[in-house]
């Protein structure tokens, strides 16, 4: 008898082959998209720490600043004090500064396409040596995922 064409068992089993392939594939994209949007998430971070790099660059220097210091850090040739700014400073002061690093509207996180705070506190410090540095919430931003701050306060002086 000649017979053309795929029993029953055949074609369960290539279906059930077929299943088992398109899982994987379906699980491995959608892992890629997850660690696609911490990516983006990451990159928008960067983007505000550049902002904040140039505001601190450029106007800092016109704020005033406690006369008791924050914490110590030690340097290369010593041990210098850090003071908190004594203005309140918030993302509006950021993006409205001479150098305008970044517009409102983009101060969005494009992974998860929130709008940020733009009345967020930003706490400004400087060393003896007159470094600048940054400390902002996560959580206050409201933009964000995860707990934490964008800073580059250095370790061991949590502001």
């Amino acid at each position: 008898m000649n017979k053309k064409g795929f029993t029953l068992v055949e074609l369960i089993a290539t279906i059930a082959l077929l299943g088992i392939v398109m899982g994987i594939a379906i699980y491995a994209a959608s892992g890629g998209f997850s660690e696609a949007k911490n990516k983006t998430e990451d990159v928008f971070i960067k983007t505000l720490q550049d902002a904040l790099n140039i505001y601190t660059d450029s106007d800092a220097k016109r704020l005033s600043f406690a006369t008791s210091s924050t914490c110590s850090i030690e340097k290369r040739f010593g041990n210098v004090n850090v003071y908190k700014n004594s203005t309140a400073i918030t993302f509006n002061n950021v993006i409205n500064s001479d150098y305008a690093p970044l517009s409102e509207a983009e101060m969005v996180n494009p992974a998860n396409e929130t709008k940020c705070n733009l009345n967020a506190p930003v706490s400004i410090y400087r060393d003896d040596d007159y470094v600048y540095y940054y400390r902002v919430n996560k959580s206050d931003l409201g933009c964000l995922t995860g707990e934490g701050y964008i800073t580059n306060l250095p370790s061991g002086c949590a502001g």
